[in-house]
């Protein structure tokens, strides 16, 4: 039987018979090896006892076990689904908690993260829409000062003029640019 395929139940049925045929099996061979109805009486006994008590704990384990499934279940599923906060546990230390409480640690990194990663989007959003109008007037200007040197008829002071202009307006697409490609480049401390 390949152990990743039991299920909990199985595995509880499983013990349980053995236990019961153990209980059984016991007594006899003591009553088979003194021939004493008081020995097997009190074998019996003792092996009901025992089943008795190994089936009340494997009960008490599938339940905790069965609760904790669902407590794990429940708090993976607000996790995905919402922005809640994670329920609090004042369980004792054991082994339950201590995935719980890892669980809901996990849980506030990733929504600390989340808001993060959100906050970085708006900043980006609000830099991009900077750049794009810091942008806009250069190139309207060499718009305007191409169009005035194509159209008119411009005296050659004029266009030495409009061309130290259009260097000026470069320059500062070329600064924009720059800012733009360290801004990129840069990585958060």
């Amino acid at each position: 039987m390949r152990t990743e395929k039991l299920s909990i139940n199985k595995v509880c049925m499983v013990v349980c018979a053995a236990f019961f045929l153990l209980s059984i099996v016991m007594p006899v061979t003591i009553y088979f090896l003194t021939q004493n109805v008081l020995a097997l009486c009190c074998g019996l006994l003792y092996a009901v006892f025992v089943a008795g008590c190994m089936v009340a704990f494997l009960a008490f384990v599938r339940r905790k076990l069965t609760l904790f499934s669902d407590a794990l279940c429940k708090l993976l599923d607000d996790m995905m689904s919402a922005d809640q906060a994670p329920p609090q546990y004042t369980e004792e230390e054991n082994l339950f908690y201590k995935i719980q409480h890892r669980l809901s640690r996990l849980y506030e990194v990733l929504r600390e993260s989340k808001s993060s990663i959100a906050k970085e989007r708006a900043d980006l959003q609000e830099l991009i829409s900077d750049i794009s109008h810091q942008v806009k007037t250069p190139i309207a200007n060499l718009k305007m000062l191409d169009a005035t040197l194509l159209e008119q008829t411009v005296s050659p002071e004029k266009q030495k003029e409009f061309l130290l202009a259009m260097d000026s307006q470069l320059d500062k697409l070329d600064f924009l640019m720059q800012a733009m490609i360290k801004t990129s480049r840069w990585k958060p401390g």
